[in-house]
């Protein structure tokens, strides 16, 4: 720690940081456009200058750069000094000579960090007189709106999108007045975290155009704190609501996972809780139905017992409730017999190994990923991973006394002191490229070198019974044996346990070579935002897959399936169909089917729930808006069809009761649920309090606050606020004088720094101290005899089915592909970009052609919409001149039905703001 003196005044900070970062942490109020606490300092804007004395009688001074200043032992400087503000004042000028004057029809207006620093600076006259430059706006795509004329070149969206994203179609061009951040050409953004160009950029260059078709000012807006649906690492986010519907997701600070950034389908694929296909009335027969009718208490009254069928979609909460009113015995997961053994795999490792939280994972200093391509699976852990390539050139930095948050020295460092990163796997990605490492290579290989490269770390570890061990694989014994943080990556992907289980040994062998302490890590990315739920109720009994058709063939059984709306789930239920007496369905989207009771169940911004992420920690959201028609969370009807049948489920009334029904079976989950959500939050900014006549077209009474029924926490405008309580969630970014989400680097020392704190929260599995290797099974050494063996792909836009029904992620859809070397592609005479079927199966795939595909291989992606089994492929035949027309007009025709639909959702949801139904408080007239 350092002693300094900011005008005068004494304060204790951490030695080395920068100033900047300093003064904020302090809650001064030092105005600064490029820095940010995540992508280090370059110097560019020069509106943080301070004056530094060179001792206390030193009158003069001199002006200094407070980002790019470290701070040092009795350091003297000053932020009030009339030079220093005249300084300040200039730059903002400067700034603005060609910025416009359209703050009313901005998107960023009353968030925006230029506004907030030109209040801050004191700059409030225009001086120049002349002409503005003017740029063309370039059309990015349907998730991210430009406006280049509001730029002040504080260049950090270059930064953001090149060096911390590793994007490579948008830069700065031109010189002096004339630079210009955007592509070559008009296109969309090609990388997957684009989405955060809206919040990293403080003036309105870049906003979130979703958001801006139907748009509501921040102060307008109610915000929850929520959890991201999408993938398993479950990142922090807000949901803000306006007149009942969701018109935005931002990032919701979480030191230790998401950190300041989110993926692009985490942050533009909530609309499928606005889309048309929301189920939002009890259906029978397709048709609209009450529940009291008796044509639905029939089927639930019956005497046949009940098979219920979970979701890695739903909550905790939901799950659990199922699992209780049809008995452990008639519980199955929804998942086939493979991803079965995958998660009673996964729970085991994770009773042994905790899993690194992204935080943890940016300080590795030796990377290998094991058959997982996580840039597709949980983009988010790969923008972490992409962090930690940048600690070799840290470290050598500090060693030539430059401090590691001096971004372009440390870049500069970066290719000649590069940090080990091993891929062994298959397929082209961002990380694949940035291999040092690398063995292409299918599932079953890759696990094999695992259990090798672990027998070699630690000669105890059990051996996978092959002849041959690559080279690649020797060198990473040594790199390993060296390395002080190295990290091991696996995942569902290639949907093998092997991987799990080679992933595990390598650590336990890693564990092994520590003599003091041990700062090796793991992680295992499962499939879905809930999957490790299943894996929490399997310990207490299930039904396996393979017994789920006998059981139902056996005898004269209903069949309740919880909240699936994947058109993978809709096949396993085809073959289901015929032996159920009766279908009940609790589900948010999907076209109803004739044969099924449909009941419509809240989606995650109407009720509260829980899930568990892929370190098995749990995290809570809160709704957002009010739940739409009928709709009730799926635990809720549950209880309800318990209360018909008699069933001891249905004496709880509320939420809190059902976890303290859970809390009997996890006693530890209680301290999650006392810590979050008891008490006020502020769920509307400050400039929001005092408002009436926001319905001002219908009355000018405010209305009462949507309230969820007997939850632990209170919806008000004023509550817990940024910066006081650190363990409660924060439903909005926002500071006195800060109102941007700049907000969020102050009052903070430091981010993920070599001294991070540990994570909080609680977990859902009990780590157990005896550390057991896993040993190779015989099945994971069957030979493929096919003529191909069919690896699995994914995608960021196209293998989640939720956010496919959020329509700007609907037009990004990656269509379905077959990808081939450039020797089969050869031999079969196909070309890329070409359209084949396998066998006879009538889906066209486009041929890709990558080097990265293993011998006798063939990748395969099918997007979530539109999956089917596909086991085998013996021929690939190209499509015919009338089959390609017709894809093509298909294609054509999904276009135009995407942007009609859109105008429709726009209409409706404009409409809906016009006739909002009001609930007034008690005893207001």
């Amino acid at each position: 720690m350092a002693k300094i003196f900011i005008d005068n005044q004494q304060y204790t900070v951490n030695d080395g940081q920068n100033l900047l970062q300093a003064s904020l942490s302090l809650k001064l109020d030092l105005p600064y456009f490029c820095w940010h606490p995540a992508m280090g300092s370059v110097g560019a804007c020069r509106q943080c200058a301070m004056t530094q004395y060179q001792d206390e009688n030193d009158t003069r001074g001199r002006l200094i750069v407070a980002c790019m200043t470290p701070v040092s032992e009795g350091m003297r400087v000053s932020m009030q000094q009339p030079a220093e503000k005249e300084f300040r004042d200039q730059v903002i000028a400067a700034l603005m000579t060609h910025h416009p004057h359209d703050c009313p029809v901005c998107a960023e207006g009353g968030e925006c960090h230029l506004q907030d620093m030109t209040v801050m600076a004191g700059h409030h006259e225009r001086s120049y007189k002349g002409k503005k430059t003017t740029f063309k706006n370039q059309n990015l795509g349907p998730l991210i709106k430009h406006e280049m004329n509001r730029c002040i070149t504080c260049y950090r969206c270059e930064r953001f999108y090149k060096d911390y994203a590793g994007g490579s179609d948008l830069a700065a061009q031109a010189s002096k007045n004339h630079v210009y951040f955007g592509r070559q050409r008009d296109g969309v953004l090609q990388s997957e975290f684009a989405g955060n160009l809206v919040e990293v950029c403080p003036t309105g260059v870049f906003t979130d155009k979703p958001f801006g078709d139907h748009y509501a000012r921040k102060w307008d807006l109610q915000a929850a704190p929520s959890v991201c649906q999408h993938c398993s690492v479950g990142c922090n986010i807000s949901l803000s609501e306006r007149y009942g519907s969701v018109r935005r997701v931002t990032n919701r600070l979480n030191e230790h996972l998401n950190g300041y950034f989110l993926c692009d389908r985490g942050r533009f694929g909530f609309g499928f809780v606005n889309s048309d296909l929301r189920r939002k009335h009890i259906l029978t027969k397709g048709e609209p139905a009450n529940w009291a009718d008796s044509a639905v208490s029939a089927k639930l009254t019956g005497s046949a017992p009940w098979l219920g069928i979970g979701s890695s979609q739903a909550s905790l909460e939901d799950n659990f409730a199922l699992q209780q009113l049809v008995g452990v015995d008639n519980f199955s997961l929804g998942l086939d017999s493979n991803q079965e053994d995958l998660l009673a795999t996964h729970m085991d490792i994770l009773a042994q190994w905790p899993s690194a939280s992204l935080a943890e994972m940016e300080q590795a200093d030796a990377i290998v990923i094991l058959g997982e391509d996580v840039n597709n699976s949980a983009p988010r852990i790969a923008l972490s991973i992409r962090q930690a390539l940048l600690n070799n050139a840290r470290e050598q930095a500090v060693k030539l006394r430059v401090p590691d948050w001096q971004d372009a020295a440390v870049r500069s460092i970066a290719p000649h002191h590069p940090v080990p990163l091993a891929y062994l796997g298959y397929g082209q990605s961002d990380l694949s490229k940035q291999a040092t490492i690398h063995l292409i290579c299918d599932d079953k290989r890759a696990a094999e070198q695992g259990f090798i490269l672990a027998g070699l770390l630690n000669e105890k570890a059990p051996k996978a019974k092959v002849r041959k061990v690559d080279a690649q694989t020797l060198l990473l014994v040594d790199i390993l044996k060296t390395a002080k943080r190295p990290l091991i990556v696996t995942g569902w992907s290639a949907n093998n346990p092997a991987l799990l289980a080679a992933a595990a040994n390598i650590r336990k062998a890693l564990a092994s070579l520590e003599q003091e302490q041990d700062h090796s890590m793991l992680c295992i990315v499962p499939p879905e935002a809930n999957t490790l739920t299943l894996g929490l109720l399997m310990q207490q009994g299930y039904l396996p897959a393979e017994q789920v058709k006998e059981k139902l063939a056996a005898a004269q059984t209903n069949l309740l399936v919880l909240d699936h709306s994947s058109s993978k789930f809709n096949a396993q239920l085809d073959e289901l169909r015929s032996n159920s007496v009766n279908i009940m369905r609790i589900s948010q989207l999907g076209e109803p089917t004739k044969d099924e009771v449909n009941l419509p169940a809240s989606s995650f911004s109407e009720c509260s729930g829980t899930q568990l992420n892929y370190q098995g920690l749990l995290q809570s959201y809160i709704p957002a808006t009010k739940p739409a028609g009928q709709c009730l969370p799926a635990w809720q009807w549950l209880v309800n069809i318990a209360k018909l049948r008699q069933h001891t489920l249905g004496s709880i009334s509320d939420l809190g009761q059902l976890r303290d029904k859970i809390s009997q079976l996890y006693p530890h989950f209680t301290a999650h649920w006392l810590q979050h959500h008891h008490g006020q939050l502020a769920l509307q900014t400050p400039r929001a309090s005092g408002r009436t006549a926001m319905l001002a077209n219908q009355t000018v009474h405010e209305p009462k606050p949507f309230s969820e029924a007997g939850a632990g926490y209170k919806q008000s405008m004023e509550g817990f606020k940024a910066g006081q309580y650190s363990d409660e969630p924060l439903a909005y970014s926002w500071s006195p004088g800060w109102n941007s989400n700049q907000s969020n680097h102050k009052f903070r020392d430091e981010y993920r720094s070599d001294t991070l704190t540990a994570q909080g929260g609680v977990r859902c599995v009990t780590a157990v101290q005896n550390k057991q290797w896993f040993k190779w099974s015989p099945q994971w050494s069957k030979s493929n005899k096919a003529k191909w063996q069919l690896l699995p792909l994914q995608k960021v836009f196209g293998s989640d089915n939720l956010s496919l029904h959020a329509l700007p992620v609907a037009q990004l859809k990656v269509q379905a592909q077959v990808v081939m070397s450039q020797a089969q592609a050869q031999k079969l005479e196909i070309a890329a970009g070409q359209l084949v079927y396998c066998d006879d199966n009538s889906t066209l795939f486009h041929v890709v052609v990558n080097p990265q595909v293993p011998v006798n291989s063939l990748l395969i992606y099918v997007p979530a919409d539109q999956y089917f089994p596909l086991q085998h492929c013996e021929q690939l035949t190209l499509a015919t001149a009338k089959q390609t027309q017709e894809y093509t007009e298909q294609l054509q025709r999904a276009l135009v039905n995407q942007t009609n639909q859109k105008q429709t959702q726009l209409q409706n949801l404009r409409a809906q703001d016009q006739t909002i139904p009001i609930h007034f408080i008690e005893g207001v007239v």
